[in-house]
């Protein structure tokens, strides 16, 4: 998996790009990445881009993660827009947004659709 991400503080959210297979332990480790940031701030909304990746997360890491989403105080409370390439890594994506009540996610498949429809709706 390779990951890059930019903040941007004034508009209030997070760009994210993930690329290659997506397995728990790599994304873990690169959101720890972002977090430790000092520019990181709970209070930014997002944009994850997956549309380079395979997001290979069983349905038990996913409700550990959104488990996990729902405690820990550096994760973000934002708005969340997804962009993806494949129909089963949408039906996984979309299992967060279901599990977890405090996020709102919306998944697109391309890029310039979550820019346009996604992005200027659900960030700040």
């Amino acid at each position: 998996m390779n990951g890059r991400y930019q903040l941007y503080p004034d508009r209030g959210y997070v760009d994210i790009t993930i690329e290659g297979r997506v397995t728990m332990s790599e994304l873990g480790a690169f959101i720890q990445t972002v977090w430790a940031d000092p520019g990181w701030t709970p209070e930014y909304n997002g944009l994850m881009d997956f549309s380079g990746a395979t997001i290979d997360l069983s349905d038990k890491e996913i409700l550990d993660m959104t488990g996990a989403m729902k405690t820990d105080p550096r994760c973000s409370f934002g708005r969340w827009v997804f962009v993806v390439s494949r129909a089963s890594d949408f039906g996984k994506l979309r299992k967060i947004d279901q599990q977890n009540d405090e996020a709102t996610i919306l998944v697109f498949f391309d890029r310039a659709s979550a820019e346009k429809a996604g992005l200027q709706r659900t960030l700040r």
